[in-house]
């Protein structure tokens, strides 16, 4: 895997990976709590179309650690969204942390974010790469959290999720998915 920063869409068999985005006007309740978690393109709870962004992620590359390269991952697309860190929540659900107005304060104010604390993201590479970048895009891999659990797609009635088809790490059920990467730009 590439062993560099750079950014890249993130694709599964079920599309681009993007976040929850609820239009305010359609669900003023439950918007606030549904964007920002991490689905694929195919998610589309019914009445509820719309509500897929596509972004784009930044890699930071940390480290090679025997069969896994760790990184930080943080998005790169849109306002509300840019510079958010991917993390998992306590009960493994992948978001984008300090996004929107709000969202950047707290980030900005949490004292465990003043000494720089983000959660690291591990790629196991499936198969043989041959290191060139325009190759990549065939290389298969899964995604593992800081603990190492696999990236999992896996359906839930959440009430802070709504309902649909999210991406978790380490909890139990749902499909493990093999990820790719399309439009490398090394940085």
């Amino acid at each position: 895997m590439i062993n560099a920063n750079f950014t890249a869409e993130l694709h599964c068999r079920h599309g681009q990976i993007g976040v929850a985005d609820t239009s305010f006007s359609d669900h003023f309740i439950t918007s606030a709590d549904e964007d920002g978690w991490l689905c694929a393109q195919s998610w589309r709870p019914k009445g509820r179309e719309q509500a897929f962004k596509a972004v784009r992620f930044a890699f930071s590359f940390i480290e090679q650690a025997s069969d896994r390269v760790h990184y930080h991952i943080t998005c790169i697309d849109n306002w509300e969204y840019k510079e958010a860190k991917l993390e998992r929540n306590s009960n493994g659900w992948l978001g984008l942390y300090g996004t929107h107005v709000v969202g950047r304060l707290i980030d900005a104010l949490n004292p465990a974010n003043l000494f720089g604390r983000q959660d690291f993201w591990k790629i196991q590479q499936l198969s043989e790469w041959d290191g060139d970048l325009t190759s990549i895009e065939a290389v298969e891999f899964y995604l593992r959290d800081h603990l190492g659990h696999e990236v999992a797609r896996s359906k839930t009635q959440l009430s802070d999720l709504g309902s649909g088809y999210y991406l978790n790490a380490g909890k139990p059920g749902g499909e493990i998915l093999k990820f790719t990467l399309k439009n490398v730009d090394l940085k």
